[in-house]
């Protein structure tokens, strides 16, 4: 080799280190899991789809306690002057079978179920594209004592108003009173200034690229200063799925095709403005001791419900923790849902639970939550993806362990 080959060589071999250095991909995940006692879960019809049938109390293996087990990897590369390029994966991981990926928004499967983005930040923020989180969940987690948990919280309380509607199946990121994950989504996140954080998204429809048809669009803005947490944010959107949730709702069988025929006859339009959700908590924090509360309203502006379904709803949370000692905490929470369209439906969800922290990664837990549901369309679950019959009381407990990674 001449020596001139020999230092271009040398020079690529630098370069190249240059640009790893510059570059950081991690690995991280989370295994949460545990043993669920509930009362009255829902048999009949599919999903999240009201049903008046219920089972006895099922005892069983329950993967996600706290959250999803899940695993994921992410990176970043350093582009200089404060700007990068990022991305990031992840996706369930059923700890009772191994299997990985879950449901997706299209009826099947998918490996990177939760987050498949590539995004590009800088001092203006944060632009991020495809399937990832809604900023609604940022808000919601950040004034809710128990942090939009998997078990009694203002996320299981989410799922009990879209149950009501009728119109969720549980399977689609366009869901009539505010969604978790969304599709083919384009998020704007500001820099922080004075203790603010706005978060700006726009989901296409699914599959009728940058049209009307089943689009949603988010606003949240978040405040963080000291021990206090303010949140804000308004979701509205189109269509929310209705062709399909009408077959299934009237029993209806064949392909999609009839579903959105049955949806014609009845007039709904994946352009009708069937989504709405607005909210506004707080969180405080001082010494050992934490309280929240927030009011969510929700909204189908088109009233294209199902027969039953309500058309507006109102939601309102309290939250009480203790810091009992530096590895033990106390949370509760109350949670109320109100039907405005069908008099007399409501129903109330008070969770608890205790977290005994090993350490900083692993985390033992129990938790217990009773719910009353009143109307035949209240189906309110203390359990995340576990639906429980209409118009029955509920109770639950369970234990686990969370560890992540």
């Amino acid at each position: 080799m001449t020596r001139l080959s020999k230092i271009v060589m040398l020079g690529a071999m630098g370069a190249a280190g240059s640009v790893c250095a510059q570059s950081s991909v991690t690995l991280y995940g989370t295994a949460d899991t545990g043993v669920l006692s509930i009362s009255n879960t829902a048999t009949g019809k599919p999903g999240y789809i009201p049903s008046l049938n219920a089972t006895g109390r099922t005892n069983m293996y329950k993967d996600g306690g706290i959250g999803a087990s899940n695993w994921g990897v992410r990176g970043k590369e350093d582009l200089g002057g404060g700007y990068g390029a990022t991305f990031q994966f992840q996706g369930n991981i059923n700890t009772a079978a191994g299997a990985a990926g879950g449901p997706n928004s299209s009826s099947g499967q998918s490996t990177f179920n939760q987050m498949a983005t590539v995004g590009f930040s800088g001092p203006f923020g944060e632009v991020k594209l495809g399937r990832q989180m809604s900023p609604m969940m940022f808000a919601m987690a950040s004034t809710d004592v128990r942090q939009a948990r998997y078990f009694g919280s203002a996320l299981t309380a989410l799922v009990g108003m879209n149950s009501a509607s009728g119109a969720f199946i549980g399977n689609n990121s366009n869901v009539a009173f505010g969604t978790v994950y969304n599709d083919s989504a384009i998020v704007y996140t500001t820099p922080t200034w004075n203790n603010f954080t706005a978060h700006l998204a726009y989901a296409a429809g699914e599959s009728t690229g940058f049209g009307k048809a089943n689009s949603q669009q988010t606003a949240a803005l978040l405040y963080a200063s000291g021990g206090l947490r303010l949140s804000a944010f308004y979701y509205n959107g189109y269509g929310n799925n209705l062709p399909v949730a009408t077959a299934l709702y009237t029993g209806a069988t064949g392909s999609a095709a009839a579903g959105s025929s049955a949806a014609t006859a009845a007039g709904f339009s994946p352009t009708a403005n069937t989504n709405r959700l607005m909210s506004v908590g707080a969180l405080y924090k001082w010494d050992v001791f934490t309280v929240s509360g927030a009011y969510y309203k929700a909204r189908n502006p088109a009233r294209a419900v199902m027969p039953g379904g309500a058309a507006s709803m109102d939601m309102y949370t309290l939250g009480a923790g203790w810091q009992i000692r530096p590895n033990l905490n106390f949370t509760s929470g109350y949670y109320r849902l109100k039907d405005d369209t069908n008099a007399g439906h409501s129903a109330t969800q008070l969770a608890v639970g205790l977290d005994y922290l090993l350490s900083k990664r692993t985390v033992l837990y129990a938790q217990a939550a009773t719910i009353r549901n009143k109307g035949a369309n209240m189906n309110l679950s203390p359990v995340y993806a576990t639906p429980v019959a209409a118009d029955r009381n509920v109770s639950a407990w369970m234990l686990g362990i969370r560890h992540t990674f």
